[in-house]
């Protein structure tokens, strides 16, 4: 019997309290309308504008097996953020996106 795919997808997140909220429903909605399993790994560099309190909102929201928050002590870098969120990825499938709007879901 052939496993399920699984989509994981790494959101690098500075200052994205606002957009985090909008992109995350919008993923969900996508994965969900098309049946497929996921999560979204919030790498986020120790924003100061409470996107780590939005996040922890979205995983009560939509559970801690599809939205996992993974903070980092700064500002760290966009390349090195996907690096961090890929140790956590559980999906055959790796999707890296922005969480402002510059990649659709």
């Amino acid at each position: 019997m052939a496993s399920k795919n699984k989509y994981s997808v790494l959101l690098p997140t500075y200052n994205e309290r606002r957009n985090l909220p909008i992109i995350v429903w919008l993923l969900h909605k996508t994965f969900t309308e098309n049946n497929l399993d996921w999560e979204i790994i919030i790498i986020d560099d120790a924003s100061p504008d409470g996107t780590q309190d939005v996040a922890k909102q979205l995983i009560k929201a939509y559970g801690p097996s599809h939205i996992l928050l993974k903070p980092r002590a700064g500002k760290l870098g966009l390349g090195t953020a996907y690096v961090h969120g890929l140790q956590f990825a559980t999906g055959n499938f790796v999707i890296i996106m922005d969480a402002d709007f510059s990649h659709h879901p």
